[in-house]
């Protein structure tokens, strides 16, 4: 997890979309086998649960990490994979579906790469120097560590590179002295790097190519992309497959792509979700999640949002991209007090969770939210919302 590496033990969260203004278009989706129950059908009403998904995910996220972050042993691994790897996966498939929406309804690509921009950058920018300025130097003096302001400097710089690799330092030297982890101060910053290497593919694949060609587009690298992993997890390749591999949650961004764009076609009732949870629970159980776990992953999570009551959650403030980010650093801080010595990990994982929503509800309130509904001069106003 370290940054530039795509969250070192564990994938985070990727990118969570809030609304935002877009055109309209005709769906890409010209078979509709589904009918009234079609998995678009049901999300053209925007009436779903997604943002309490999101956070549910990006709480699991802590929750595995607090036995890395808390010395308590090796995170739990259901199927083989970490808790919070799990998590990442859902995020990207769900936000490979929302992403590949927001460009098709996008009224110019300028509009797309904006709206992206402006949902990832400003709460990073102020996650990093929360961390850099406040969060680290308090935390170096109850831990006993030292903290340097040109090292300080150089974490604040390279990180609102959002964990590019070769560039984003993991830490600031000293200031996690004597802490299960004393490298990084923000493991999971790696995963945004991928995700935003997905916008920017699905923007461009989009802006120059014609609805059916990027259909190919998009299934030709999930295809290629998934046989590949999966003779490595059929010991058939030259290396095992690698634990926190960049390339399995980008191919469940792709996956979250192509349900949205033959969604008219995937029914969303009950008997397909039961359907997906036992193929679900098959891959994992056989060890092949990292190269087939992704369609069927990432179909579980829509048709679940369809189907939990709990549509309100998140709706005027979705903090789960708050919670996401500033989860590590919050338990990085908890750890310096030596709360993860005195107690089990389950209540390590509550007490970060309890120290980080508020944050991430200022983060949401004041920081994220304001910067999305900011349009400027040059961008028409409209009251399309969104969610992506």
């Amino acid at each position: 997890m370290v940054p530039g590496t795509r969250p070192g033990p564990f994938f985070v969260k990727g990118a969570l979309i809030l609304t935002q203004p877009c055109g309209t278009r005709p769906s890409l989706n010209a078979v509709d086998v589904g009918g009234v129950s079609a998995l678009g059908n049901r999300f053209a009403g925007n009436r779903n649960s997604l943002n309490a998904i999101r956070l549910l995910l990006a709480a699991a996220v802590i929750l595995s990490h607090s036995w890395w972050l808390g010395g308590y042993g090796p995170e739990p691994a259901p199927g083989g994979v970490k808790l919070g790897s799990w998590a990442v996966l859902g995020f990207f498939g769900i936000s490979g579906y929302l992403i590949t929406r927001s460009r098709v309804r996008a009224t110019t690509p300028f509009a797309y790469f904006r709206a992206r921009f402006l949902r990832i950058f400003p709460g990073l920018a102020v996650c990093v120097a929360d961390v850099t300025f406040i969060i680290a130097p308090v935390t170096a003096g109850l831990a006993g560590g030292t903290y340097s302001l040109p090292d300080a400097l150089l974490y604040f710089v390279t990180n609102l590179s959002a964990g590019t690799p070769g560039v984003a330092v993991g830490g600031i030297p000293g200031s996690l002295e004597g802490l299960p982890d004393p490298r990084l101060w923000n493991g999971p910053l790696w995963t945004l790097f991928w995700e935003i290497v997905c916008y920017l593919f699905v923007g461009i694949v989009f802006s120059i190519l014609r609805p059916e060609l990027g259909r190919i587009a998009v299934l030709v690298p999930f295809v290629v992309g998934s046989a590949y992993v999966f003779t490595l997890d059929a010991g058939r390749g030259p290396v095992a497959t690698p634990p926190d591999w960049p390339l399995i949650p980008t191919l469940t961004f792709l996956a979250g792509s192509l349900v949205y764009l033959f969604q008219d076609a995937i029914p969303a009732n009950r008997t397909v979700l039961v359907t997906v949870v036992g193929v679900v629970a098959l891959v994992a159980s056989l060890g092949f999640s990292p190269s087939l776990v992704h369609l069927p992953l990432t179909v579980l999570l829509l048709i679940c949002s369809l189907h939990l009551p709990l549509s309100r959650m998140g709706s005027r403030f979705d903090i789960s991209y708050g919670v996401y980010i500033y989860g590590w650093p919050v338990q990085q801080f908890l750890a310096s007090l030596g709360l993860h010595a005195a107690v089990p990990p389950l209540v390590f994982a509550a007490a970060s969770l309890l120290l980080v929503a508020p944050v991430a509800w200022l983060s949401s309130r004041y920081v994220e939210g304001p910067a999305q509904r900011w349009r400027g001069p040059a961008v028409i106003q409209r009251k399309v919302r969104e969610l992506a």
